[in-house]
């Protein structure tokens, strides 16, 4: 059984560019398809029912709902408020539903911030005449408002560089295959799938312990963080944050409810995890700090910046011949949560060691870490640690015990990764 959330599937265009239709042909195309009704503060047009096209407020009971939190996204388009219930959509997502979205350019960039997995497609009519054509066909609205309509579609086209992807809606009949393939192809990309149960069909005992974080609450923490120097630079690592994405998947297909804590990485969040974004490390330990006692496992993928610079400066540092810098430590997370938090969960940390010696290191940091499992990850080895897709290490336990892990890829490994997790806390609670 999968347990990968559904899919966030925004459509975006021009007023008139046939976003409405194509969104509409994906739901009942698809029967993991859901509509999501927006609430508005304009007039129904023509045959346009409450509840069932929009949802119809007045604009001071639309302004209430802004203030109560109530919208993953809200824009004011053409005199009107727009916006999309947040709980509906999280609703939908979290039971396996691909929720659909038809709305503006800003909700649909908005959409993108709050949801990073989204997919965005910007749909756009094959020339401004087309689009003006389209407008006045509908018989809705007067020619001062498709005047306006065209000239906010000027800085409506501005935005398409952070689309996914993009529909010449010309000929329906090709807009209609695209926007199938669209969604097709993200139904089978890995991330949106969650871990294919016949991967582990051909080695079904490595990934006995997974079902242990069914209902399970697990904190992952991923990516670099990043100590400012100034407003523009930074000291960080190599780090691109896909071993962290990669445990987070594996947590969520299993069954736990993910909290995924990540600095600013390369790689594009999991989906279905509740995500908060940091900085630095300062920000990565305050966030931890209120979230581990409620947690059954802290798994420490992040790549933590180990120092920071002593001073930061309120600009740009101009360019000059030498540049003297003084660094300090950074805190030490996981000392740190052992030395303030009583009843501390579980922990799984990383130990990134190079040359000889290395697991004794590794061996070291999981005693003075107090964690209960540290995964010794060797740098040196081609293919294994930062910049690359794979991996493969030892993960040691703190009862002596430890499991190989040969090279495999960084997704496949944290499946063995949290099973053997699944594995140790089990056999502990049974003790």
């Amino acid at each position: 059984m999968s347990n990968a959330p559904g899919q966030l599937i925004v459509l975006a265009g021009p007023s008139g560019a046939g976003k409405t239709t194509l969104a509409h042909h994906l739901v009942e195309t698809f029967s993991s398809a859901v509509f999501s009704i927006s609430t508005t503060t304009r007039n129904s047009r023509g045959s346009e029912k409450n509840g069932v096209d929009y949802f119809f407020k007045g604009r001071e009971e639309f302004q209430e709902m802004i203030e109560k939190g109530y919208f993953l996204e809200y824009a004011e388009v053409h005199g009107h408020l727009y916006g999309t219930s947040k709980a509906w959509v999280l609703k939908e997502l979290y039971r396996g539903a691909s929720v659909i979205l038809d709305i503006d350019i800003q909700g649909a960039l908005q959409v993108k911030e709050a949801f990073p997995a989204s997919i965005l497609i910007f749909v756009l009519t094959p020339s401004p005449d087309v689009l003006r054509s389209r407008l006045i066909s509908r018989n809705t609205d007067d020619p001062d408002v498709v005047r306006r309509r065209m000239e906010t579609a000027v800085w409506e086209t501005g935005w398409i560089g952070s689309f996914d992807y993009y529909v010449r809606n010309g000929s329906l009949e090709d807009s209609l295959l695209q926007v199938e393939a669209i969604f097709r192809g993200e139904k089978l990309k890995l991330a949106n799938m969650g871990f294919p149960s016949e991967v582990r069909a051909f080695s079904p005992d490595s990934f006995t312990g997974l079902e242990h974080w069914r209902g399970k609450r697990v904190i992952v923490t991923s990516g670099p963080t990043r100590e400012p120097l100034d407003r523009v630079r930074f000291i960080s690592n190599r780090s691109s944050g896909l071993m962290g994405c990669s445990m987070a998947e594996a947590f969520r297909d299993a069954g736990a409810d993910v909290l995924f804590v990540t600095g600013p990485a390369c790689n594009s969040d999991p989906s279905g995890t509740d995500i908060i974004t940091v900085e630095t490390a300062r920000e990565m330990l305050d966030t931890l700090m209120g979230e581990v006692e409620r947690a059954d496992l802290l798994v420490m993928a992040a790549a933590v910046s180990d120092f920071s610079p002593s001073d930061f400066f309120d600009g740009k540092t101009e360019r000059a011949g030498t540049v003297e810098l003084e660094l300090e430590a950074t805190p030490d997370i996981l000392e740190e949560l052992h030395r303030s938090v009583d009843g501390m969960c579980p922990v799984m940390a990383f130990a990134l060691e190079f040359g000889s010696g290395g697991e004794e290191r590794a061996l070291r940091k999981m005693k003075r870490k107090g964690a209960d499992a540290i995964f010794y990850n060797p740098g040196d080895i081609p293919g294994a640690g930062m910049d690359v897709s794979s991996n493969q290490g030892k993960l040691i336990f703190n009862n002596g015990s430890s499991e190989e892990v040969k090279r495999f890829s960084k997704r496949y490994i944290a499946e063995l990764l949290a099973a053997a997790m699944g594995r140790y806390l089990t056999k502990g609670s049974e003790c």
